[in-house]
């Protein structure tokens, strides 16, 4: 382990930090609806919607770099006017991401929004400067700072998904394909009417709910973080996370409410001899 994701996990480990993240977070949940909230985590898109529009300020403010190094000051204003628009962005999708996480990623995430305000403050400081017709310098140099302060927070942007593992499908494991044959998962009398149920199929973790005569099988894993759907309740057709309050459907696994972006796996379910029996549903089918 470098000493950079030492240090990135020793904030994440600060309880104060932590502390202090939550009442913003619930600030954030209370103030969006829930469709915005959907829509902000991306749930229409099937994937996370934030990484998508961080290449915009990105993008944007390395090519201001470049028009700066080349004296095209114009160039590197306007670049910098549609990097600023898609910080917004970006920091709209990111906050309602963020606003879903805890214990570590969520003191990293607040370190690294806070990241991005600083260097949206400078870029913002540098357009300003620029078009008032103050000398050329001082606007090169608060953008620039404002880069590396980007930079950085690009870094624990990657170290959130890649180490905390925010914003990825929590059931694209190496067990995603299996069982690949029918296996028995529990015996039928072990099932009540409406009541969540995990079961192992082939060492493949599974949720069963029983309703009428229909019995539905999807992952027990919340694609969101990982949570445990065995433990949530039914709302309606769909089983609500009890971490953070994803709803997927029993049927086919679709999203009906965020903040996950990904749906459920879902297993073929057969009855045989008093057992219930599973195997992986392949793509595209229902």
């Amino acid at each position: 382990m470098s000493d950079v994701t030492r240090l990135i996990e020793r904030i994440g480990d600060n309880k104060s930090l932590q502390n202090a993240a939550e009442p913003i977070q619930n600030v954030v949940r209370e103030a969006l609806p829930g469709d915005v909230r959907n829509f902000l985590h991306g749930t229409w898109l099937g994937h996370p919607l934030h990484p998508a529009v961080t290449n915009i300020p990105v993008g944007a403010w390395t090519a201001a770099l470049f028009y700066d190094l080349i004296g095209e000051e114009k160039a590197a204003s306007v670049a910098i006017g549609v990097g600023l628009a898609g910080a917004l962005a970006s920091a709209l999708t990111g906050l309602t991401d963020w606003s879903e996480t805890d214990d570590r990623a969520r003191s990293i995430g607040l370190l690294h929004g806070t990241l991005n305000v600083a260097a949206t403050a400078l870029y913002t400081a540098s357009l300003l400067a620029r078009t008032s017709g103050r000398p050329r310098g001082r606007g090169t140099a608060l953008s620039t700072l404002g880069y590396a302060i980007a930079m950085a927070s690009a870094y624990l942007g990657g170290h959130l998904v890649f180490a905390e593992q925010v914003g990825v499908d929590h059931t694209a494991t190496a067990d995603m394909k299996k069982p690949e044959t029918f296996t028995r998962a529990v015996k039928i009398d072990d099932l009540r009417e409406n009541k969540p149920a995990r079961a192992l199929a082939g060492g493949v973790a599974v949720l069963l709910v029983k309703r009428g005569d229909n019995i539905f099988a999807i992952t027990e894993t919340c694609p969101h973080m990982g949570g445990p759907l065995s433990e949530g309740t039914i709302a309606g057709d769909a089983i609500e996370c009890p971490w953070h309050g994803s709803q997927l459907a029993l049927d086919d696994g679709h999203v009906v409410n965020g903040p996950t972006a990904f749906p459920a796996r879902c297993f073929d379910v057969r009855l045989r001899g008093g057992y219930v029996e599973v195997r992986a549903r392949s793509a595209g089918s229902r």
